[in-house]
């Protein structure tokens, strides 16, 4: 099942694992006992500026996370695993450390915070004390287990809620205040703005426990998107009660205005001690999860230590780190200094994060399907707004925060990191210039998260590659590629006859290789970047393969030889040639049996075939259809068409096919319009008496050369067999 783990760790929904951390680090510290003093500062349109800004930002940072949350398996360790996977592991680690001492640094102040309203109730006892009394609860109830504290964290938003309550009936019974004039000197708009941010941080916590989510792609967006959109309704709400029900003096002389106009004082208190605890609470469950996932990346030193789990996923060794670095902070009893360095290195996650989804957006990767979208403005706005406000509120705080993520990636550049899957980065530089292309060299391999059709297509007429090109352009439109190759006999060639012409083509086809060049362009003003060369040979199918290997070192080398050829006319000993040759250069094969009379129908139907074979295999490890359903993806794009997947299958497994083509569909994003379709019948009856559709398409294995020739038999279907190179995923 899509919610399932390697280690049964996945277990919490969108609201207990996203809605209710993002709720309580946001509606925490700053509403109870800070909001007042905001409002009281700029008045009421200055707070709803205030709220607006940071909140506009962190919306469309918590959208751009819905969006790539949606498109990747996220593993432990929230915006830093986006980052990572999206950007690489350098620039995910130089987040991701920062993040980690963010996160871990915020923990204390909620203690500090806690500690100061706890001193309202009771004023003998000492900070140091009490903040060390609930740093060894926290510690414990995460050490233990993260189910327990999610139990807590129910517990105390509800009790919020309560609180919440009794502040707004005690506000509304209070009744309008006369304005009064603010005494003395108010702080300006920015320190103010300086003030309220760190309340809208909570949505790294939010994220922060997407290891443990059973099914990250859907609760992400949901829950963060409730979150933020329930907490900012809650603070716009509450500014305009502050500014309704008390002075202006009041709110910047009394930091706890919001019990005192309650119908219940002593109840608000509480509240306010819960939600110091719930901000600390989930916080030091989201901090040692980024520390785990620094450890199974090799980012850091001692990494099996931390990646280390208990039996029930806990990451207890990076848990106990964290408390050992919290604790020395605690004794310190100030973390002042700091505080706005760690403002500004959320801010810069924040900028990170839309950056990452503008990437994807722009390169315009096949990989980049996710099942939430967003408007391109959405991120740009979030990554822009990041930076200027990290410069608008401390310039020198930025500066150095800046300087951290910059020392702590210069670091990392010179390991040699190893990422299991690619990332963005080579397709962000082949997509920009030339010159980036000697960069690709040194990033980690990326195909399979960077693919797109980069196809090379071998023809001796023009005329062929004309009719061919609607297929070619469905496929690549509209950031693939293609290499065209003029295939001219030479004149001492014994193999003038090649699989799609005769001896007496051969002048006239002569002739219009000479139009190649112009058709070309004609080409790339379709927006399918071309190029060509021609080819004289003596042999036909030793000039491809060589061709094949000298396209090979090209930057941008092909990953898809299309074939133009029904499967018939080649010599089953030249196509096993030719395979080979392709398999050896890691390109896919693609070859066309094109119906003369269907030719691409109306192109609406994509039908796809995928053998019973795959059922023996998990979907995770080994699949042969990779090339085809990224192919049928592109087709049914440019076509707006449907995909329909095919299974035949004996009778006693048809529900083990149906749960396996619904969990392939669900993890490769395929549109929620893909039709599924199990057989229990024999392939080639079931293949003939299909729907003649507008394409078909059938994945193959090279040990499957004479059952293509049987396929290729039946008539009635423009056929595409599809050989994968193994450097595509589906998944990816």
């Amino acid at each position: 099942m899509p919610g399932e783990d390697e280690r049964g760790s996945r277990r919490f929904g969108a609201f207990t694992g996203v809605f209710i951390p993002t709720f309580l680090s946001i509606v925490g510290v700053i509403l109870f006992l800070r909001l007042g003093y905001v409002v009281g500062g700029v008045g009421l349109p200055g707070a709803v500026a205030i709220i607006v800004i940071a909140v506009s930002v962190t919306i469309s940072t918590g959208l751009s996370l819905s969006s790539i949350a949606s498109n990747i398996r996220i593993g432990a360790g929230g915006a830093y695993s986006i980052i990572n996977k999206t950007l690489g592991l350098e620039i995910g680690g130089s987040i991701g450390i920062p993040l980690y001492l963010a996160q871990s640094f915020s923990v204390v102040l909620y203690i500090f915070g806690f500690a100061e309203a706890w001193r309202y109730l009771f004023p003998d006892h000492g900070l140091i004390l009490v903040s060390l009394i609930i740093f060894l609860v926290l510690f414990l109830l995460t050490y233990m287990s993260t189910s327990i504290a999610v139990k807590i964290q129910l517990g105390v938003f509800i009790f919020i809620c309560i609180a919440l309550v009794t502040v707004f009936v005690g506000g509304i019974q209070a009744g309008p205040t006369a304005p009064v004039d603010a005494v003395g000197e108010t702080p300006g708009f920015w320190v103010l703005f300086a003030i309220f941010f760190p309340a809208v941080t909570g949505l790294m916590s939010g994220i922060g426990m997407s290891g443990e989510l059973s099914d990250p792609k859907s609760q992400i967006p949901k829950g963060v998107i409730y979150g933020l959109g329930v907490t900012t309704i809650i603070y716009l709400a509450t500014a305009a009660l502050l500014i309704y029900s008390a002075t202006r003096p009041e709110l910047l002389e009394n930091t706890l205005i919001l019990a005192e106009i309650s119908i219940a004082p002593t109840f608000v208190l509480i509240g306010i001690l819960a939600a110091t605890f719930s901000s600390a609470l989930t916080t030091i469950i989201a901090a040692p999860r980024v520390l785990e996932a620094l450890g199974e990346n090799e980012v850091i030193p001692k990494s099996d230590f931390f990646s280390q789990t208990s039996s029930k996923g806990e990451p207890r060794n990076a848990v106990l780190v964290t408390g050992l670095l919290m604790l020395p902070l605690i004794l310190m009893g100030s973390l002042d200094s700091v505080a706005q360095v760690l403002t500004m290195l959320f801010l810069i996650t924040y900028a990170m994060i839309n950056v990452s989804v503008s990437l994807e957006q722009f390169l315009g990767l096949r990989s980049f399907r996710p099942t939430f979208k967003i408007p391109k403005f959405v991120p740009l706005y979030g990554a822009i707004g990041s930076l200027i406000l990290i410069f608008l509120v401390n310039p020198y705080a930025s500066m150095a925060a800046i300087l951290i993520v910059v020392l702590v990636y210069s670091l990392l550049a010179r390991k040699t990191l190893k990422q299991e899957r690619g990332d963005v980065r080579s397709g962000l530089f082949r997509a920009m210039s030339q010159w980036a292309a000697e960069k690709t060299r040194t990033l980690p391999e990326s195909s399979m998260h960077i693919w797109k059709p980069n196809m090379i297509v071998p023809v001796q007429s023009t005329k062929t590659l004309r009719g061919n090109f609607p297929l070619i352009k469905s496929i690549a439109y509209p950031n693939g590629r293609m290499t065209v190759l003029g295939f001219r006999p030479d004149e001492k060639s014994q193999d003038k006859k090649t699989p799609e012409e005769n001896p007496d083509q051969e002048k006239e086809n002569e002739k219009k290789l000479q139009m190649l060049p112009e058709l070309v362009d004609k080409f790339s003003e379709e927006k399918v970047f071309t190029s060509y060369s021609t080819v004289k040979f003596e042999n036909y199918v030793n000039a491809l393969t060589v061709s094949m290997e000298a396209i090979d070192s090209q930057v941008f080398a092909p990953n898809m030889l299309f074939l133009p050829y029904k499967p018939t006319e080649l010599h089953p000993k030249d196509m096993k040639k030719i395979i080979r040759s392709s398999k050896e250069q890691e390109c896919g094969v693609a070859l066309f049996d094109r119906d003369e009379e269907i030719g691409l129908g109306t192109e609406k139907d994509i039908h796809v075939w995928i053998s019973p074979i795959a059922l023996e295999h998990d979907l995770f490890e080994q699949r042969y259809y990779d090339l085809a359903l990224l192919i049928a993806y592109s087709i049914k794009r440019n076509w707006n068409g449907t995909i329909h997947i095919w299974m035949c299958v004996e009778e006693d497994r048809e529900k083990e096919a149906l749960r396996y083509l619904h969990k392939l569909s669900y993890e490769a994003r395929l549109p929620h319009s893909t039709d599924i379709n199990v057989v229990t019948n024999d392939f080639l009856k079931t293949y003939k008496d299909a729907p003649e559709g507008d394409i078909h398409i059938l994945p193959f294995r090279e040990e499957d050369i004479e059952i293509i020739s049987k396929i290729a038999k039946i008539e009635g279907k423009s056929q595409l067999f599809v050989l994968d190179s193994t450097k595509e995923s589906i998944l990816a």
